[in-house]
């Protein structure tokens, strides 16, 4: 709890990705990006509840056996690649309020594919919404000018 604000952790982690196969899967250092997302979890004092949407049983099964709680199945409409983030935290945040009865004031989408986060990141992040009574934030970091995308476009 943040606040007297119950806190709800939504990890996003679909079976299909074009770029890299069962990416939530792939291992760094030895652990799989559930793993370390999971580990994440653990060392979070904030966070009430977390849950992993998912529509693939390998990413269930790893999760599951990390700790991470998977109560339902993201359903196939919402795993395409062209689903928003919005729609699968949506479906997210009812179905758990469904399953466990209780009402989350703050959704936070902790997604694997950012393994280098600290758990002193998600306290800034918490810190700063309830502090500034923000509706929502979102994080970015700076994209190195070799990765940048607009630097390879043939419209420039």
């Amino acid at each position: 709890m943040v606040r007297h604000r119950r806190v709800l952790a939504i990890i996003p982690a679909r079976g299909g990705s074009k770029g890299i196969r069962f990416k939530n899967l792939v291992e760094i250092n030895g652990k799989s990006l559930i793993e370390i997302v999971g580990d994440f979890v653990k060392k979070s004092e904030q966070l009430d509840y977390s849950v992993v949407s998912t529509d693939n049983s390998d990413i269930k099964k790893a999760a599951l056996d990390v700790g991470l709680e998977v109560p339902f199945d993201r359903p196939k409409e919402l795993a395409g690649d062209i689903v928003s983030d919005v729609d699968v935290l949506s479906h997210a945040l009812l179905e758990t309020e469904k399953l466990t009865g209780l009402t989350y004031d703050i959704v936070v989408m902790l997604q694997p594919t950012s393994p280098f986060r600290q758990p002193e990141h998600l306290t800034d992040v918490l810190d700063y919404l309830t502090e500034n009574e923000c509706d929502s934030v979102l994080t970015v970091s700076e994209t190195d000018s070799v990765a940048q995308p607009a630097r390879h476009s043939t419209a420039r």
